[in-house]
């Protein structure tokens, strides 16, 4: 009998991984170790982007920090349980506005297995003035700074395939001097002309070969810095993958994106650049288990649990949400007239709640990290914010944004737009702000209703289901429009009121009798209340908060949900199951 239990030929390596990826993203020295069962690796090392380049004097536009050097290296051997050395390169410190200004280059990342070590090296710095106007070499080179310096050379040292690309030049061409754009790891840098900087070159998408949203540039790495400009008409905007934009005039450029090896953008005038962005080192621990193999070892595997089986990676379907963005403050009173209410939180589900408002479930995949954001809602006169789910999504398919609701005015005629608008000042009788916006199909929410003066009443925010009320003379103030009822979450709550309006003598309601300046309730993403003119004495000067907003995800009893962080909970509604977000976190399904 055959030494391998009965089966003729070569015995392969049979990696256990169950295809787990770690992200390694504090700068510096550190350490991943492996699981018992893993033979074989892929990683993807990202190095520090480097800083834009800072403006000496009234020098004109500098040069965008480079990208850092992107390499991703696969079926690495390693062994089980073993832990291997990682460095996270920091990024480059932002180009000073004292000679020769040049930003400072990124610093490589590196990962060690045995005695071979993987580097991808920093990105270079975007060029300052006269002895420091070129660009630095680098994983890509740094864009060109004043006067026409030459934007650096990337992918150096040279590596196969290509760790990055070369930074742009910069040009004088009246009116001004535009900085080149740093380089990125999929595009070279754009060159400057006189109105504009050069845009950073942009970085690469790893989504699909390292699933999850691996930093905040959803997974797309080393895009490279815009370049400044003064004068002219725009500064150059940063490559894709966490490249900072470039300054236009006095203010910093932007710093490159935490963790995504972007470059930072070039100065203008008078102004340092903006630092580059920190690397990320990612490890992928395998599944391969093809060909011939031992018997033996796939009995002692499937004994332990580790025999890849296909299931640790795969789609889950009828996955139903609610997603309820921060509801808009209310207004406080200006003069006689009483304050407009604020718009609902934007307002988008599946499964449960109205019927006009549902939309499809999703399918999601399990072992996979899904961020959640949460909207806050907004203090007084201003919009709420936005509540995301799985913001590295398609959206409408497997990412849902609500918007938040309106809260400041968009124009002198018109209320704050949002998810659901806000509503209309009874001060010169704007109208309601217009609801829905950005448009989603079904409807987040509702237009606000219009203020009427001379009355002083002012109008109710849009609601989920119902427009804002209008104000009514002499002393009505228009009433926040209805939200939308839902049990989701296996109780039946009501989300996204749009806040009452005020009026000169009295304040408006949310369909039961408001109170003036009364908060949003906490994660509801309701309006908050407009407050009394000075026609009544009240002691309310301030509208009311809008309520911050809530995601819930609700799946199929044989799903288990994981959470973090533990402020956010998980439970079950009949025999499914239930996430709930109060606060910004991740879901996990397995």
């Amino acid at each position: 009998m055959a030494a391998n239990g009965g089966i003729i030929g070569p015995v392969n390596t049979i990696s256990f991984g169950k295809e787990k990826i770690t992200s390694i993203t504090a700068s510096g020295p550190g350490t991943i170790t492996t699981q018992a069962g893993t033979r074989l690796i892929n990683s993807l090392i990202v190095a520090g982007g480097a800083g834009g380049g800072g403006s000496v004097g009234t020098s004109g536009g500098m040069g965008g920090g480079g990208a850092g050097g992107l390499r991703n290296f696969s079926c690495v051997a390693v062994e089980g349980g073993t832990p291997y050395a990682t460095v996270v390169g920091a990024g480059g410190g932002a180009g000073p506005t004292s000679a020769p200004g040049i930003g400072a280059s990124g610093t490589d990342s590196t990962l060690t297995i045995g005695s071979t070590t993987y580097t991808s090296t920093g990105g270079g710095g975007g060029g300052g003035k006269d002895g420091g106007k070129c660009g630095a070499d680098g994983g890509s080179g740094g864009g060109g700074g004043a006067p026409t310096g030459a934007g650096g050379c990337g992918d150096t040292p040279s590596t196969s395939p290509p760790q990055g690309n070369d930074g742009g030049n910069q040009v004088h061409d009246a009116p001004g001097y535009g900085g080149g754009g740093g380089g990125g790891h999929k595009c070279a840098g754009g060159n400057g002309s006189g109105p504009a900087g050069g845009t950073g070159g942009d970085g690469t998408d790893y989504c699909s070969t390292y699933p999850g949203a691996l930093a905040p540039t959803c997974s797309v790495f080393a895009g490279g810095g815009g370049g400044g400009v003064y004068p002219g008409a725009s500064a150059g905007t940063g490559g894709a993958g966490g490249g900072g934009a470039g300054a236009l005039g006095p203010p910093a450029g932007v710093t490159g994106a935490t963790n995504s090896g972007g470059g930072g953008g070039g100065a203008g005038n008078l102004g340092v650049g903006g630092a580059g962005g920190s690397g990320i080192v990612v490890v992928k621990e395998l599944n391969k288990a093809s060909g011939m193999w031992s018997m033996n070892t796939v009995y002692d595997e499937v004994l332990n649990g580790t025999w890849p089986d296909g299931s640790e990676i795969g789609p889950v379907s009828s996955i139903d949400y609610l997603v309820v963005a921060g509801g808009g403050g209310g207004q406080g009173p200006a003069g006689a007239h009483g304050g407009y209410g604020g718009g609902a939180g934007g307002y988008r589900a599946s499964g449960y709640g109205p019927s006009p408002l549902r939309g499809s479930s999703m399918t999601l995949l399990t072992n996979t990290p899904y961020p959640v954001a949460i909207g806050d809602g907004g203090a007084a006169s201003t919009n709420g914010t936005d509540s995301v789910f799985n913001e590295c999504g398609v959206e409408g398919t497997t990412k849902f944004t609500s918007t938040g609701g309106g809260g400041s005015e968009f124009s002198p005629s018109e209320g704050g737009r949002g998810g659901s608008g806000g509503g209309g000042s009874s001060n010169n009788s704007l109208s309601g702000g217009t609801g829905n916006t950005p448009p989603t199909s079904p409807p987040q929410g509702n237009t606000g209703g219009p203020g009427s003066d001379p009355f002083g009443a002012s109008g109710g925010g849009g609601g989920a289901t119902v427009a804002g009320g209008a104000g009514a003379p002499p002393n009505a103030g228009g009433p926040g429009g209805a939200g939308a009822a839902n049990d989701i979450s296996g109780s039946c709550v009501t989300y996204s009121h749009g806040g009452g309006g005020g009026a000169r003598y009295a304040p408006g309601t949310i369909g039961t009798p408001g109170v003036a300046g009364a908060s949003g309730a906490a994660n509801t993403g309701n309006g908050g209340n407009g407050v009394v003119g000075s026609g009544q004495s009240s002691p309310v000067t301030v509208g009311g908060s809008g309520g911050p907003g809530i995601v819930i995800i609700r799946g199929p009893s044989a799903v288990t949900f994981a959470v973090t962080p533990g402020t956010n909970t998980t439970g079950t509604a009949g025999s499914c199951k239930t996430a709930t977000f109060t606060v910004t976190g991740t879901l996990t399904i397995t």
